[in-house]
């Protein structure tokens, strides 16, 4: 049984995400994370991925919620192993039919992250 929280609230369930960076040279990252923007500061600190650390600036490209753990490291395998065209089209906005089908089975779904509303504390 959950344990409840200071407040007698039961806790909030914990949200998983696979997301995929832009970095300044063109390239794109995928990870998983359960705070998408605490993982982007962390990237942008140079202090979340090797990869990363020298390809700035950095920015959020797409992000999914999934409902599992075990689903958002199944989205971010797919997204690794995606070719740079693909990632491309994912991070402006179009469909590709198997990383859509494969989220749809995975129960993730398509995020829109404001950093200027979660810098303002609303997020």
């Amino acid at each position: 049984m959950p344990r409840a929280t200071p407040g007698g609230q039961p806790p909030r369930p914990r949200r998983h995400y696979a997301y995929l960076l832009r970095c300044g040279d063109g390239s794109f990252y995928a990870g998983y994370t359960v705070d998408p923007l605490h993982r982007l500061a962390a990237h942008q600190d140079g202090a979340a991925s090797r990869y990363t650390r020298s390809r700035g600036p950095l920015t959020l490209a797409a992000v999914w919620r999934c409902p599992t753990r075990r689903a958002a490291l199944g989205l971010e395998r797919l997204l690794k192993r995606l070719p740079h065209t693909a990632k491309a089209r994912l991070a402006s906005g179009h469909p590709i039919g198997r990383v859509i089908a494969r989220a749809v089975r995975l129960g993730a779904r398509r995020q829109t992250v404001d950093i200027r509303a979660r810098e303002k504390g609303v997020a």
